[in-house]
């Protein structure tokens, strides 16, 4: 054994060390690679460059370029839109159909993308077909790897075993070479995993599992206040909007999604008409629903008994604010109008007679006209008080045309054991949640007007209120809701490609500090939800609409990604993932795939190489508009990227040292009289094995060089073992640590290590004994 050799072992088993220690990053590695063979003199220094000008490398970079404006786009996604129509299929179909997708799919996009824009529809199918997600989604992972090789663009494995023949001097792979070969293997591991594997996999709900589709809603634990309930027929909210149905007001819910017909609508606008057996999928805390069910609150009483009192006892005028009124520059829940004076506002009009939209939040100003209703006697005391400048009781004819505008008076009963009893009428959120406002109280036969809003309601205390029966239907159908079930949703399942969750932060030029939500009318103004309010280590989820935001905040919003987009660029907040809130660029949708299918079709009719298609397709998709330069340079994998270029110079040095021809001859001396097939069989063992603790594109630059040198010793075709590289590269089935995309199932179906072996073992078998029979009738050996 030469001085180079043993020197190239050296550094190849340092290498691998590294690797299986994991104490540094894979792309760090294989420049420390690069770095050593230089210096020792295996090879030169325009070898130890031409990794970085290698067709490989820049085909790799361009086509995860090219797979991200597919994604950009929104193409990626509709493409796994119609697995939803399969939601009341077998379970057998459920695993063949999302099997076949990811399959197809991973021939054109990366894999692990793929596997990222299935997740969500993968997660929804699972509901709505009622299975455990950990069912479908280890087959969605494994349909992904086992269709990676598809093309000879579609993995890296691919191709750098293509560059490599083709610096060997003989006919590089087409671009379609490796599609044979990966279709009967993936047909071989849908029928598998239909008879075989499904019993194999572990069924787990998603509470049993470990992680969550969103990194942010497991901070938030979001799942643990996720539940749905049902619109039932005939509901007092039917027909009513969301908003209307005051679903959020009233019970501290936020409806994140509507099923309707088995459709599911996320993120559904405050105007969407609610419909007899809708369900409702909301965010928040049960006990704000519990606390309405099946418990009569609030008992309606006939008016007649008590129209004359109520006639003569109240009254309606309008009061003018004068220049230097302490009212001035205050909020009517700072005037005290309520509490020290007994005196309701009606309306409130501006300058030019203007009325203000939302009373709770007007700031009086110099020149306002308040509508106030209260006792005569006490209208008639308010000039003492020096507030205003005028006040003038209304006549009769006017009190009529006023209380018309603000609804009927209604006397309620609160019942024994209703809600409301032991708690003062601000606690009771009458007015904030439901309409209506309590202008007077019957206690026996005592009657107080407009009374303090500490005042505590006692059961059998007649309440009358100003509002409309309609007000008190919405009330008895909120009584009606129930929660259906505890949901086993997860965020990332509400999540799609246009509807996203997110934190924001306050940016320290806030101009919002003090502010509450329904001051900012925030959601009116940015159409996005707030779930929670991260403050001081904990989470807040109830009275976030009244909770004024401190410097510090961190807000959970949900919404569509146009608007969280929209925030983002809005000075007052800090977007935190900058990735959730980008909307896809749906009008470019047909450019990225006239681009895309433009550079397989060059690359598969000789037009142009595959390296200058991809490149020149990645530049016009830039150039078009389907992603910016800033999303194409992050859409990068740079780790593959520099460990592929500092890693393929270590095939020159395989070659230059003579271990290509070592190792070859150590498998031609076990294998060699047996037959191509036992080659096949061998050089497939050791590069699957090898995946299980080298990253792919460095065990195909190791491999490579071997395969090589043993289909010159034997005689045989150099095309079988390079294709042989290349399918056992790609078969990283058994372990959740070979792939990305095992990683990315992991967490939302719950598996553990045992289930990737217990399925993929059996699964690379399969592989192997599928490559030795039909690689050597697809590629003959002589």
């Amino acid at each position: 054994m030469s001085y180079e050799i043993i020197v190239l072992l050296v550094i190849v088993s340092g290498a691998m060390v590294l690797f299986v220690g994991g104490w540094l990053r894979v792309d760090l590695v294989g420049l420390l690679v690069l770095s050593s063979l230089s210096l020792t003199g295996l090879i030169t220094p325009q070898e130890a460059l031409a990794g970085f000008s290698s067709p490989a490398v820049v085909t790799v970079w361009a086509l995860f370029i090219l797979s991200a404006g597919l994604t950009r786009t929104g193409i990626a996604h509709q493409l796994g839109q119609p697995l939803q129509r399969f939601a009341k299929g077998s379970e057998v179909v459920l695993i063949m159909v999302l099997m076949a997708a990811a399959s197809l799919l991973s021939a054109l996009i990366n894999t692990t993308t793929v596997a990222a824009i299935l997740l969500p529809s993968t997660m929804e199918l699972a509901r709505r077909s009622g299975r455990p997600p950990s069912r479908l989604l280890l087959p969605l992972a494994l349909g992904c790897l086992l269709g990676g090789p598809f093309t000879g663009i579609s993995t890296p494995p691919n191709i750098l075993v293509t560059d490599a023949i083709r610096a060997a001097g003989f006919t590089p792979f087409g671009i379609f070479d490796f599609t044979p070969i990966t279709a009967v293997i993936v047909v071989v591991g849908i029928v598998f995993m239909v008879v075989f594997g499904r019993y194999l996999l572990p069924s787990r709900r998603l509470e049993d599992a470990s992680g969550t589709g969103a990194a942010v809603g497991a901070s938030y634990q979001l799942s643990t206040h996720l539940f749905t309930t049902r619109i039932p027929g005939g509901s007092p909210l039917e027909g009513r909007t969301i908003a209307e149905s005051r679903i959020g007001s009233a019970l501290y819910l936020t409806v994140l999604a509507l099923q309707r017909n088995g459709m599911l609508q996320l993120a559904p606008r405050p105007d969407q008409v609610l419909q007899g057996g809708d369900v409702l999928i909301v965010h928040g805390n049960p006990s704000h629903l519990q606390r309405f069910h099946a418990s009569q609150h609030l008992q309606v009483e006939p008016i007649e008994p008590l129209h004359d009192l109520l006639r003569d006892s109240l009254a309606t005028a309008v009061a003018e604010i004068g220049d230097g009124s302490p009212l001035i520059g205050k909020q009517l829940s700072e005037s005290g109008l309520r509490r020290d004076y007994r005196v309701h506002v009606l309306q409130v009009h501006g300058a030019g007679e203007q009325v203000a939209a939302d009373l709770r939040y007007h700031r009086l100003a110099n020149g306002d006209r308040l509508v106030l209703q209260g006792e005569r006697a006490v209208l008639e005391s308010l000039p003492e008080h020096q507030l205003f400048a005028r006040v003038s009781l209304a006549a009769e004819s006017e009190i009529e045309t006023l209380l018309d505008r603000h609804g009927e008076l209604l006397p309620i009963r609160v019942p024994q054991g209703s809600v409301l009893a032991g708690h003062d009428l601000v606690e009771s959120r009458l007015s904030n949640a439901f309409g209506l406002t309590v202008v007077a109280l019957r206690r026996d036969d005592t009657f107080l007007f407009m009374p303090s809003p500490q005042e505590r309601v006692q059961p059998d205390d007649v309440l009358i209120v100003q509002g409309g029966r309609r007000d008190l239907e919405i009330l008895e159908g909120l009584q009606e809701l129930t929660i259906v079930k505890q949901s086993s949703s997860q965020i990332a399942e509400l999540e799609s490609q246009e509807i996203g969750v997110t934190e924001v932060l306050l940016s320290p030029r806030t101009t919002l500090a003090g502010k509450t939500l329904a001051e900012l009318l925030f959601r009116e103004r940015y159409g996005i939800s707030v779930l929670a309010v991260w403050r001081k280590g904990q989470a807040r989820r109830s009275q976030l609409q009244d909770m004024p935001l401190q410097f510090g905040d961190a807000l959970l919003v949900y919404g569509h990604r146009s608007k969280l987009e929209a925030l983002s660029r809005d000075p007052d907040f800090l977007v935190l993932d900058k990735a959730a809130a980008r909307a896809p660029r749906l009008e470019k949708a047909r450019l990225s795939v006239v681009i895309m299918a433009a550079v397989i079709i060059s690359a598969m009719t000789g037009l142009l190489p595959i390296s200058i298609a991809a490149l020149v397709g990645a530049t016009i998709m830039v150039l078009v508009g389907c992603l910016s330069m800033e999303e194409a340079y992050r859409a990068i994998e740079w780790k593959v990227i520099f460990l592929i270029a500092s890693m393929l110079p270590l095939g020159a040095a395989i070659e230059n040292s003579g271990a290509a021809q070592l190792g070859a001859a150590a498998l031609v001396s076990s294998v060699g009289e047996l037959g191509p097939r036992w080659v096949v069989a061998a050089l497939f063992g050791v590069t699957v094995l090898g995946t299980q603790i080298i990253p792919t594109a460095a065990l195909v630059v190791l491999m490579s060089p071997v395969a090589l040198s043993a289909a010159a010793t034997l005689s045989i075709s150099p095309h079988l073992l390079m294709m042989t590289v290349a399918i056992s590269a790609s078969s990283s089935f058994a372990s959740p640590l070979s792939h990305p995309a095992h990683l990315l199932v992991m967490g939302p179906g719950g598996y553990r290590f045992v289930d990737y072996l217990k399925v993929g073992v059996p699964i690379t078998i399969l592989t192997m004994a599928v490559s030795v029979v039909v690689l050597p009738i697809l590629w003959p050996p002589y």
